[in-house]
């Protein structure tokens, strides 16, 4: 016991350790959450399994059209098939692309325009964990996928399969691959895009070149976090082509004539933006969008008949008082309006976006005239025998930005839709949806 009174009396009589207070707590310090992987959906394809074609080809009881048409064709296929299959200007091959067909082979290199566009210009990118690839808009001096998804628009209209095994940076991929990597770029906020700083210059051929491979319900969450659906993506074009040409249709709707200004509105996008109306026609040819994309397709079908007037009014009196070089400028610029119109009216039309009125047909027809004067005209000019000349005419720098060689390249592009609008127009071409 005296031991065991000892033990608790020697525990008890030790001074208890001092208290230390307790440590102040460290600030909390807002740890940053790693950034998220971005994932690109894989894509259940739905590809597209109609064929349409104009329910009003031209040229079916008036053969002297018809063949006048046959003779300005050639001429321009010939212009393609010279000067469009060039392996150093890959922007000048899809549009080759678009006139003759995807599988067409390069001057010089044996093998299809897809494989050696996608081997030599094809540049692999990392989204997340996915290794997929791209075109970039330029490389070097050369222009490639100058509009995002141009090249990717002309392999889905051509027909071409998202399965469509092509080597890039030499290794195997798809063209689905480029597709998903087009997916993870393409967002719409308000009135900025994802297509870099060109804007909705930019969306109508992203838009239909996805369009095109899409199902129905196909949603995605692109760079920057960006949600999005083709149903949004199509809305979203479908608002500022409505806001672009408001002041256009208001002078139509009033009987008033109207001059046109390449510096504001619809005249200010590519082609005087018909790439835009393109581009919406085929998204809700594939189901995209609502009635009022629809309805706004077509209204804007029918200011296209209006327009004839306003564009040639605008080009025709200075043709007649130009220089031979303004002249050949500007029957290019005739060119470009004129075969444009016929392919995106004739598009509409084969896809039953919106069926064509008797007066639009009519008018259909009067582009096609204005088109075969418009070729005859370059002709006589010698444009087709001196593309050479007109590419090193110094004298056309202070006309056009780029000079003779953007003119050629001008040439080559409006040729190909030119052609694409004639075989639209007569029945000969047709469109996959």
């Amino acid at each position: 016991m005296i031991g065991l009174t000892w033990w608790l009396l020697g525990c008890g009589s030790e001074a208890p350790p001092p208290v230390e207070p307790e440590p102040a707590p460290e600030p909390v310090v807002a740890r940053a959450e790693p950034p998220a992987v971005p994932k690109v959906p894989y894509v259940q394809w739905s590809l597209p399994s109609r064929k349409g074609k104009t329910p009003n080809p031209l040229g079916r009881t008036d053969k002297n059209l018809k063949k006048q048409l046959g003779i300005v064709r050639a001429r321009l296929v010939k212009l393609v098939r010279e000067r469009g299959r060039n392996p150093l200007s890959p922007w000048a091959v899809a549009h080759a692309m678009l006139a003759l067909g995807p599988e067409l082979t390069l001057q010089g290199v044996n093998r299809p325009a897809i494989d050696y566009l996608a081997e030599e210009y094809g540049r692999r990118t990392r989204v997340g964990r996915d290794e997929l690839w791209r075109f970039p808009p330029k490389v070097g001096n050369q222009l490639v996928d100058v509009h995002t998804d141009l090249l990717l628009k002309a392999f889905t209209e051509g027909g071409l399969s998202p399965d469509r095994a092509v080597v890039v940076a030499g290794e195997p991929t798809t063209l689905g691959e480029l597709y998903r990597n087009s997916l993870h770029r393409a967002w719409v906020d308000g009135r900025r895009t994802g297509f870099q700083e060109r804007g909705f210059n930019d969306a109508p051929w992203a838009l239909q070149a996805l369009s095109a491979w899409a199902p129905k319900d196909l949603s995605w969450t692109a760079q920057g976090g960006h949600e999005m659906t083709l149903q949004d993506f199509t809305r979203a074009l479908r608002n500022v082509i409505a806001s672009e040409t408001a002041e256009m249709k208001a002078a139509r709707n009033a009987g008033a004539s109207m001059k046109k200004d390449t510096r504001k509105g619809f005249f200010k996008y590519t082609c005087g933006g018909q790439h835009m109306l393109q581009g919406l026609t085929y998204a809700v040819a594939r189901g995209f969008g609502d009635e009022a994309d629809k309805t706004e397709v077509c209204d804007q079908i029918e200011l296209l008949t209006w327009r004839i007037d306003v564009e040639l009014n605008a080009i025709d009196p200075l043709i007649r008082q130009g220089t031979p070089q303004i002249q050949l400028l500007l029957l290019v610029q005739r060119l470009k309006f004129l075969g444009h119109t016929l392919e995106t009216v004739h598009k509409a039309a084969a896809m039953g976006v919106c069926s064509l009125t008797s007066e639009q047909v009519a008018a259909s027809e009067r582009v096609a005239r204005e088109l075969v004067l418009t070729v005859d005209g370059l002709n006589r000019l010698g444009a087709f025998d001196n593309l050479d000349r007109i590419a090193v005419d110094r004298g056309f720098e202070r006309l056009r930005k780029g000079g003779g060689s953007q003119i050629l390249l001008d040439m080559i592009g409006d040729s190909a839709h030119a052609i694409r609008g004639i075989d639209m127009a007569t029945g000969k071409g047709s469109i996959l949806y």
